[in-house]
């Protein structure tokens, strides 16, 4: 994707081709982490200023969410493109209280280990990625999080101890770091071809306030590979790597499962030091706005690298639809149907798992 420096007139010209749009939702969704879900989502779809063709298009994804788990999620999730993409800004401000299943830290907890943990979460979240060649991004990174409220419960509802690992009146979560990106899909929202690879480095030291001093590492590797001249099936791959040092605090450990990567296993059923994750999808394209997809994955934790095994890894395996509701800028809801070794995983959500 290389730069290109256009006139006024020439870009107004361009620009024209590309037509905003704002996506009203019901939030009608669900995942093994939330139950069923209900609400609405604003999406208005973009490009900035005199944005090219050349220039992806921005969206501002904000939301509102009720679920049958009592849980409230309010969120806003900015995702700029300025022209000539000379600059990326992508963010994540949420507020949650979100009760969610505990089942301890290491890669083999067990069903009777669960617990209930519940808390308010503020998480403020930035980056600000300059283009340094065609492609090629990096910036600084801030996040600030913070729990509420912290306490723990049984199956049963009954008040417990919070475990002794946990420390209960100070979770402060403040970090600073770096992100460089190497990105060359054609979309943000719905891609098809081309490659994203992203390290993130996050310390999150004392002196920032922090409950527990760690640093977080993050490798996200992507790559789309269409197999038919028209773009109507796309095999699409992901790995996923996640490391800490130091301390972290249970909400900021590596994890296994969700409603991105591992589907089929729920977010946090593992937690550790450390993860690695790998997963690949087929998407076909059927019928007008309609598709379909077949995915697979495979992860583990862990805590220190001479502990690192395979005896007891974790895979997924399953199958989705896919609704475009953006024919202008193709912008797909999915329902996803996951499969584990322990657990099954529904989930109908708005944008690809990655």
């Amino acid at each position: 994707m290389g730069l290109e420096t256009v006139s006024a007139q020439d870009s107004t010209s361009v620009q024209s081709d590309y037509k905003n749009k704002v996506l009203l939702l019901p939030a009608i969704g669900s995942s093994p982490e939330t139950g069923f879900m209900f609400g609405a989502v604003v999406v208005p779809q973009f490009k900035v200023g005199a944005a090219d063709q050349k220039t992806r298009s921005s969206s501002i994804m904000m939301s509102a969410i009720y679920t049958t788990k009592n849980q409230i999620l309010v969120s806003v999730l900015p995702d700029i493109i300025l022209p000539e993409e000379l600059w990326m800004l992508n963010g994540n401000y949420f507020v949650n209280y979100f009760p969610e299943s505990y089942w301890g830290v290491g890669p083999f907890t067990t069903e009777s280990n669960e617990l209930t943990v519940l808390y308010t979460q503020i998480n403020l979240e930035q980056n600000a990625l300059r283009q340094i060649r065609p492609g090629f991004f990096a910036g600084p990174y801030l996040r600030w999080s913070k729990l509420y409220n912290l306490k723990f419960e049984n199956t049963e509802g009954e008040r417990v101890a919070i475990p002794g690992d946990i420390d209960a009146y100070k979770n402060i979560a403040a970090g600073i770091g770096w992100i460089a990106r190497w990105d060359r899909r054609n979309s943000n929202m719905t891609p098809t071809e081309n490659r994203f690879v992203q390290f993130s480095l996050l310390g999150n030291p004392s002196w920032l306030g922090n409950s527990r001093s760690f640093t977080f590492y993050e490798l996200d590797a992507r790559k789309y590979i269409p197999l038919s001249s028209s773009v109507r099936s796309v095999l699409a791959i992901q790995s996923l790597i996640q490391l800490n040092s130091g301390s972290p605090p249970f909400n900021d450990m590596a994890m296994v499962g969700g409603d991105r990567i591992n589907r089929g296993y729920y977010g946090g059923r593992y937690r550790d030091q450390n993860s690695a994750q790998i997963q690949g999808e087929l998407r076909q394209h059927a019928i007008g706005r309609f598709g379909f997809t077949v995915f697979a994955g495979t992860g583990e934790v862990w805590d220190r690298f001479d502990s690192f095994t395979l005896r007891n890894y974790k895979w997924t395996a399953g199958a989705g639809l896919r609704f475009n509701i953006n024919k202008d800028d193709p912008t797909n809801v999915r329902i996803d149907f996951g499969v584990s070794k322990e657990s099954v995983g529904f989930y109908l959500q708005f944008g690809e798992a990655f």
